[in-house]
């Protein structure tokens, strides 16, 4: 039975080796044919069975089955509650800053990818965010440059390009002290070395485009999230959500 390859939950999967999490993916296979090698779905639009009877697929920049597998694949690996795919590492930092309203203040590691940095400061920064770049692996200039309007640390860790190194436990327990949400880039260690989520970081993102994909033949995005309140968050995103 075609049946067969499919998990009952994702929670079974933590008994797992990660060898075996990052071989069997979400699914475990293609639930249509049953290949172990989850398809790639070309169609742009598909067709619904009826009039309002709909397959769960409507349009591929909203939902597509290969990408589905992707996030279900790497919300298992990363530990989250749920995955979501982009057309770059820029993009997913443009949902995650997507969060941010004006006049919320982020602390960032004071080494960041400029990419990132380009963001905050030529787009984020004019709808009114303020920016503050700071050595996350020093606590104490980490709680100096807090505001009362800090929303967000966002570190990455190691650094992209001098790997700086911060400590992720210390710094969630300082953003949960404010109400502030932990992102960590997780671009260069990827989750078969660090697993930020489990040392409680709220969003983990990826340049999926070095270390997961080789930085050969694919541009892609990641972000995890650890809750459900931020997984709402990413679909209402007109844009940037789903590699659009």
């Amino acid at each position: 039975m075609i049946e067969d390859c499919f998990y009952d939950s994702y929670d079974t999967k933590e008994d797992l080796h990660f060898e075996s999490k990052v071989v069997h993916g979400g699914l475990g296979c293609d639930p249509i044919t049953g290949a172990v090698s989850f398809p790639i779905f070309q169609s742009a639009t598909f067709r619904h069975k009826d009039f309002d009877v709909s397959t769960g697929y409507t349009y591929t920049r909203l939902k597509n089955p290969t990408r589905e597998e992707l996030e279900r694949t790497m919300a298992i690996l990363e530990g989250g509650t749920a995955g979501f795919a982009f057309s770059s590492g820029q993009a997913a930092n443009m949902s995650v800053f997507g969060i941010l309203r004006p006049g919320d203040h982020v602390l960032l590691s004071d080494d960041i990818y400029g990419g990132t940095y380009r963001i905050g400061e030529d787009i984020f920064k004019n709808q009114g965010c303020v920016f503050t770049y700071v050595d996350m692996a020093d606590t104490e200039a980490v709680r100096a440059a807090i505001h009362p309007s800090t929303k967000m640390l966002f570190v990455e860790t190691p650094t992209n390009p001098m790997m700086k190194v911060a400590d992720i436990r210390k710094l969630s327990e300082i953003a949960k002290e404010i109400g502030a949400l932990l992102v960590v880039d997780n671009t260069f260690l990827t989750p078969y070395f660090q697993r930020p989520i489990s040392l409680g970081a709220d969003i983990v993102v990826h340049s999926g485009t070095k270390y997961l994909c080789g930085h050969n033949d694919v541009i892609a995005g990641i972000v995890v999230v650890n809750n459900q309140e931020l997984s709402d968050h990413f679909p209402l995103i007109p844009g940037f959500c789903c590699g659009a």
